[in-house]
């Protein structure tokens, strides 16, 4: 029996999810009778304070109902408490406010680049059940992209780390575009004259302030062009190949 290419696609982001712990769960009890539950009649729900003094903090998406994940609020607004609206960090639409959840006119609507869901609140005895039993977590994403560069003949290199300030722990891709993979790395340098991430098959060498890279095979050093991170965002998350099947932790996850 063939599935649907729909039903294929929840089931591995089911399995990505079981295979990626999630972060230690944070408590929620101070505002949890402040949150509105809303959900798509689909299995998916958000979490939201829509107005008051935490209403930057306080946006949360379960892709099933028992993990809440919060997430990185930057911009929005609203309107006495007849309207918000809460632009959220979601690298795979173009656009800072192409990724966003509000209310208007007592409509609650999701927006992922060019596609909208309309949510409705959840019955209150249901709200509260969710509320009560679910675990709720920091952002799911702990990764930032850190570089990005190509040769002449289109294979890329990127590299991300650690949200963590002062953290030093990198993660070094590289491949065409759609298929990139992981490199295992066996040792990192990172000072102020520039990063050097060595494999097992070669070393990246990055010089960020001036914009230099070169990947070094042996003795064979290939130049290569340095492609800044803000202006590739999209490439980087949607593209590239580099996180293909894995959760952000974002409402656009699956919508």
């Amino acid at each position: 029996m063939t599935l649907p290419p729909a039903v294929v696609l929840a089931l591995l982001f089911r399995l990505s999810l079981a295979a990626e712990p999630a972060a230690d769960p944070i408590d929620v009890s101070a505002i949890r009778d402040k949150l509105v539950v809303v959900e798509d009649g689909k299995g998916h729900y958000i979490a939201v304070i829509p107005f008051g003094d935490s209403i930057w903090d306080h946006l949360y998406w379960s892709a099933d109902g028992r993990d809440f994940y919060q997430q990185r609020v930057f911009g929005g607004g609203s309107s006495g408490t007849e309207s918000f609206e809460r632009s959220f960090w979601e690298p795979r639409v173009r656009g800072r406010s192409g990724a966003s959840f509000g209310m208007h006119d007592g409509i609650y609507k999701l927006w992922c680049g060019e596609r909208t869901t309309v949510f409705t609140p959840a019955e209150q005895g249901k709200a509260t059940a969710l509320l009560t039993a679910a675990k709720f977590h920091p952002p799911r994403w702990k990764y930032r992209a850190y570089a990005l560069a190509r040769d002449d003949s289109g294979t890329y290199y990127f590299v991300d780390r650690r949200r963590e300030d002062g953290s030093m722990e990198f993660r070094l891709y590289s491949g065409p575009r759609g298929s990139m993979k992981p490199l295992k790395m066996v040792n990192v340098v990172s000072d102020s004259e520039g990063d050097i991430f060595s494999t097992r098959s070669g070393e990246l060498r990055l010089v960020l302030d001036k914009k230099e890279s070169a990947w070094v095979q042996k003795s064979r050093r290939q130049a290569l062009k340095s492609l800044p991170v803000e202006d590739n965002v999209v490439l980087i998350y949607d593209e590239l190949g580099v996180y293909s099947g894995q959760p952000l932790g974002t409402p656009c996850d699956l919508l």
